[in-house]
Order: C-alpha cells, then structure tokens, then sequence
C-alpha cells in the first residue's frame, strides 16, 4: 500500500468510502442508513469523490483510495 500525503477527501468522504468497505456495499439507501444521512447526501458525497479522485465510479474511488492509503491514514506524528 502507497501512502501519499496528498489525500483530497475529507473526514466525512473518508467515513463514507470506509463505510463502503465496512459494508461491502456502494448502495446509496444502505450507506444513508447506516451513516444517519440522507440518500441526497450520500449521492452528492460520492459525487465530489469522483471529482475529486477523477475517477468515473464509485468502484473505482474505493480502489485508488485503497492502492493510495486515504482511507485509514497513519497517525501523523507531528500532531501533538
């Protein structure tokens, strides 16, 4: 796995895409429920992903943010 400091996704974008992988799922009505958001919020999440990543689907994101480690980011150690 590539770590790469550069991650675009937020908090929130990076909960939604692990959620994915939680759930194995990239269904927006299972994803709204079990993040307590709603569906127009979850399309419009995986909407910006896309931009973002510049990637075409949803898959796709979940795969480039894994090979690059923007999902579960290593604790920085110059956070104090």
């Amino acid at each position: 796995m590539n770590v790469n400091n550069d991650n675009p996704l937020t908090p929130a974008l990076c909960k939604l895409m692990q959620a994915c992988l939680a759930l194995k799922t990239t269904d927006t009505k299972t994803l709204a429920s079990y993040l307590n958001r709603s569906p127009a919020t979850i399309r419009n999440e995986f909407q910006r992903i896309l931009v973002l990543m510049d990637v075409h689907c949803r898959y796709a994101a979940l795969r480039t943010a894994e090979d690059e480690g923007w999902l579960y980011p290593q604790k920085n150690s110059d956070k104090g």
